[in-house]
């Protein structure tokens, strides 16, 4: 027999389902806080080490400096654009082009902008880049806004904001501390 989830949709029970239920996360948006607790502790790994590397191979501090704050720039923006887009394009797809991005400027920037020791290449790929993560973060806040019933949305958005910080505070350095070892 299905049994309504928090979020509305029918699902058979099952002993994940069960927990799930228990602590007010939707069925249907648990991988979501999985990808976006995972994608948190990668942006958390890579600003923890990402500084002194790029020094230590050769790049001058004013110009890591300079890509953190371009960095900076561009995710703000995208986050300030993230709303709005997901009301023209759809949360879904919002997810997905924060997602390409990323990865679309990370490798030429670890190919060409670091092995490469382009300056350049460094500065445009990783400014960049900072529009993904927040495309994809806001995205699927915006995906959880408009999937989840309007008693359970609050239990669902503060969800969204410890699998936000549980990736980017709290396991990103852990993970960059075993990985050190």
């Amino acid at each position: 027999m299905s049994h309504p989830t928090p979020d509305g949709s029918l699902s058979a029970p099952g002993p994940l389902a069960a927990v799930l239920d228990r602590v007010g996360i939707p069925r249907s948006l648990a991988l979501g806080y999985l990808a976006l607790g995972l994608f948190m502790i990668g942006d958390g790994v890579e600003q923890g080490y990402l500084s002194a590397m790029l020094v230590g191979n050769g790049f001058g501090q004013s110009e890591v400096a300079l890509m953190f704050t371009i960095y900076g720039i561009t995710a703000g923006v995208s986050a300030w654009m993230a709303g709005a887009l997901s009301d023209v394009f759809g949360p879904k797809r919002l997810m997905l082009a924060g997602s390409i991005i990323w990865v679309l400027f990370h490798v030429p920037f670890v190919a060409f902008g670091i092995a490469g020791q382009s300056t350049s290449v460094l500065l445009l790929c990783y400014g960049l880049r900072g529009f993904g993560y927040p495309l994809f973060a806001y995205g699927f806040l915006m995906w959880v806004v408009r999937t989840v019933r309007q008693e359970r949305l609050g239990m669902a958005v503060g969800w969204f904001w410890f699998a936000y910080i549980a990736g980017f505070s709290t396991l990103s350095p852990l993970v960059a501390m075993r990985s050190s070892r």
